[in-house]
């Protein structure tokens, strides 16, 4: 599922707060220094992500209610 952002910090007005600041358009990416951790993750790639968690919990909802009236539909 992609995440149905546009790229961030591409442009005059931009910023690297953006979400997905890296303009990754299918899942989330991240980017950290070669010599870091998982603590040097960035602050807005981890909102990236988060909000790929959402979206695809929203379709996973959807579709479990899709799913739940057809089968009340088709019963």
């Amino acid at each position: 599922m992609g995440l149905g952002l546009a790229p961030g910090w591409n442009a005059l007005q931009a910023g690297e707060n953006d979400l997905n600041r890296l303009g990754f358009w299918v899942g989330a990416g991240a980017q950290t220094p070669q010599d870091g951790g998982i603590e040097t993750v960035h602050e807005a790639d981890i909102a990236t992500a988060e909000h790929l968690g959402a979206r695809v919990t929203a379709q996973a909802a959807a579709l479990t209610v899709g799913r739940a009236t057809l089968a009340e539909v088709t019963a």
